[in-house]
Formats: C-alpha cells, sequence, structure tokens
C-alpha cells in the first residue's frame, strides 16, 4: 500500500505542477501556442519545474515543498532577482478542486 501511495503522490505533485503551470501561463495572459517545460529536479523534500515567462528575460520557478505539502511560485528576472508570487497549501488546493469538479463553489 505505501507503494501505491508514492506513486499517487508523486502523479498528483506532477499533476498539479502541469495545471500551475497552464494556469500562470493563463492568468498572465500571454498567447502562448504550447507550454515547453524547463528544468524538473528533485531533492530531499523539494521538487521544482522552470519555465519561461515568456518576455526571454523572465523565468517562472514552481517548487512543491513535499514536508510542508506547499507549492511555491517565483518569478526569477534576468536570473538576478527571485520573487516569491505566490504560496498556495496543496491540500487545500485539492479540496477546492474537488469542490468545483462537482460543482460547488469554494
Amino acid at each position: 500500500m505505501d507503494n501505491k501511495q508514492n506513486a499517487a503522490r508523486v502523479t498528483l505533485s506532477i499533476t498539479a505542477l502541469v495545471l500551475l503551470a497552464l494556469i500562470v501561463l493563463q492568468t498572465v495572459g500571454l498567447p502562448v501556442p504550447s507550454a515547453h517545460a524547463g528544468l524538473v529536479s528533485k531533492t530531499g523534500g523539494y521538487t521544482i519545474l522552470t519555465i519561461e515567462g515568456g518576455s526571454g528575460t523572465s523565468e517562472i520557478a514552481l517548487v512543491i515543498d513535499d514536508r510542508n505539502e506547499d507549492l511555491l511560485v517565483y518569478s526569477v528576472n534576468q536570473a538576478r532577482a527571485v520573487e516569491l508570487r505566490a504560496r498556495e497549501s496543496l491540500p487545500a488546493l485539492f479540496t477546492a478542486a474537488r469542490a468545483q469538479s462537482l460543482g460547488v463553489r469554494p
């Protein structure tokens, strides 16, 4: 059962990253014909995904903190300035998504 839980956790983490990347791209309003992931890396209790910000000089870094079950969104401008844009609780995001899929407003 532990392997099933680990596989489910990894699948949910990857799905959350992909969905968040798409939401961020839609929110920014950039005309993106296709989404291209940059670097994905996992070390310890952290998973990071980087994507291009669209302007060519900025990137977005999405970080999942497994221990605290948080999703952190950072913008990285010209590889010099890093700014925290959002911090979301993954359990709260999944609860809201489940409720919304059932037609209930969170």
